[in-house]
């Protein structure tokens, strides 16, 4: 993950066992740090866009999602969003302006804490619960798919093996329900000496 000054995230990457790239996402953001939009790429290849619509304060007003060739699949209204400029409510419509889906997101300050997804005849798609522990680290995420005959409902939990020594975790384990590892993410950190930052 790389970082402008501000500490925004403007670039993520993944990478597979043997440290070969496999996605990665240019991130956009405004003079106040907001997101604008941002470009997926997988295998090397574009894996879709997203924009972003503000208006004059700053505040969203809507969104356009891309396809892989550059052709608009989606776009987004009805936005609120919160204090942080994170949004809590959004409508998507496809090209041709039919309905299809509405999210509704809930934060404790910067953490997202619950997530639902409706489709267009308000039945709920999937949703998610998450928790975090004293020092803001997920721990724990519940996450329910709801198809045309039965629901999933999938348990993730977070153990943080290391930290360097400012105390941001440098590796994390992922276990699934059966309490069983099935990733382990190591990070590093470069840090800024003071006088750089003036």
């Amino acid at each position: 993950t790389e970082y402008d000054e501000n500490g925004n995230v403007v670039k993520w990457t993944s990478k597979d066992s043997k440290g070969t790239v496999k996605e990665y996402a240019n991130i956009f953001r405004n003079e106040k740090g907001l997101w604008t939009g941002q470009e997926n790429f997988k295998d090397g290849k574009s894996n879709g866009s997203f924009k972003t619509q503000m208006d004059d304060k700053r505040n969203y007003t809507g969104g356009q999602s891309f396809d892989t060739s550059g052709k608009m699949e989606y776009y987004y209204t009805g936005l609120s969003q919160n204090e942080q400029a994170q949004i809590l409510t959004w409508k998507q419509w496809d090209k041709d302006s039919v309905f299809r889906a509405e999210g509704i997101a809930t934060y404790d300050k910067y953490l997202q804490t619950a997530f639902t997804m409706k489709d267009s005849v308000g039945k709920v798609k999937n949703s998610s619960v998450r928790k975090y522990n004293d020092k803001s680290e997920l721990v724990e995420s519940t996450d329910t798919e709801v198809k045309k005959d039965t629901t999933e409902v999938k348990v993730t939990k977070y153990t943080y093996d290391a930290y360097d020594p400012t105390g941001n975790w440098t590796q994390r384990t992922t276990l699934n329900e059966k309490g069983k590892a099935t990733k382990v993410v190591k990070r590093t950190y470069a840090y800024r000496k003071a006088e750089e930052k003036k």
